[in-house]
């Protein structure tokens, strides 16, 4: 069930971005960065909802999820012509939805406690994903793109297969993991971008630096 509301919300997503006038590339491999976000929005709502205390909970936030869902695909929508992107408002939505659903899926999935083959491939899809969505650029770097989402995907995979030999609380273990797909997907963003420097090196070095002190004193 999961898998099929994630399914038919990334398939409308696709229908919604796919008559937007000026898209500028219709190539799938393009148009599927834009399903990333409203997808992991519904199956994060799906592990979540359920925790509601009462029905007049979980009806306020199934009303919320659709809230959000709405806002992220029409924010979507507004960011697929290279022509609109002088909108603000739908890349801040953008970033701030993608690491806000990343955090807590880091979170809710090592809290789970599985195996390491289920939770290590569960944060590798999820940070594969939510880094497409966050790295999205002009259709030329598409490549560049999905190869740096895969890397970071398959890196979290790694550590987290390493953090669960480590005795710690899923709070810590959500939040280092969220710190290092910040700090991948910051540098990778500035590739693509062309701005890649020391300078950006020593910020995200100073920032890594700052919050892991932080971190492992929680």
């Amino acid at each position: 069930m999961v898998v099929l509301l994630g399914g038919l919300t990334m398939a409308g997503t696709d229908a919604v971005i796919r008559a937007h006038p000026l898209l500028s590339s219709r190539h799938l491999s393009y148009r599927a960065i834009f399903w990333m976000l409203p997808g992991l929005l519904v199956v994060l709502s799906t592990q979540t909802l359920g925790l509601a205390p009462t029905v007049m909970a979980w009806a306020f936030g199934l009303m919320i999820v659709g809230i959000l869902l709405w806002v992220t695909i029409f924010a979507e929508f507004q960011q697929v012509s290279q022509r609109t992107t002088s909108h603000l408002w739908p890349h801040i939505w953008r970033q701030l939805m993608g690491y806000m659903i990343t955090l807590t899926f880091f979170i809710i999935i090592y809290q789970a406690r599985s195996r390491s083959a289920i939770s290590a491939t569960s944060i590798l899809l999820v940070g594969s994903m939510a880094a497409l969505a966050l790295l999205r650029q002009d259709p030329k770097q598409i490549l560049k793109t999905w190869l740096f989402a895969i890397v970071i995907g398959l890196s979290l995979g790694q550590i987290t297969w390493a953090l669960n030999y480590w005795r710690t609380g899923a709070l810590n273990a959500g939040l280092l993991l969220f710190l290092i797909f910040y700090v991948q997907v910051g540098l990778a963003q500035q590739h693509l971008l062309g701005k890649l420097s020391r300078r950006t090196l020593w910020e995200f070095g100073a920032i890594a630096s700052v919050t892991l002190v932080v971190i492992f004193n929680l």
